[in-house]
């Protein structure tokens, strides 16, 4: 299986995703499920937008963890909006 980026969606297609949902917060699974990818896919995507500060998570207790877009995160989308 090869290796690196999955071409599957963008940081700038996840991040739209979440912005344009009327939920305010989103779990690993809803995201895999959105781009048609399994929990995993979507877990790793959203640790890589919260290592570049787009995303913000929070543990409320048991197994889920939920994200949210952070300012840098609305930054950059507004920074990279296509004409």
């Amino acid at each position: 299986m090869p290796s690196g980026p999955d071409p599957a969606a963008s940081p700038r297609e996840i991040l739209l995703f979440m912005v344009q949902s009327p939920d305010p917060a989103f779990t690993a699974k809803e995201v895999g499920d959105a781009f048609d990818k399994t929990r995993q896919w979507g877990h790793q995507q959203l640790q890589k937008l919260q290592s570049s500060g787009y995303v913000d998570s929070k543990n409320p207790g048991g197994n889920s963890r939920f994200y949210w877009v952070t300012e840098d995160g609305q930054r950059y989308l507004s920074e990279t909006r296509q004409s």
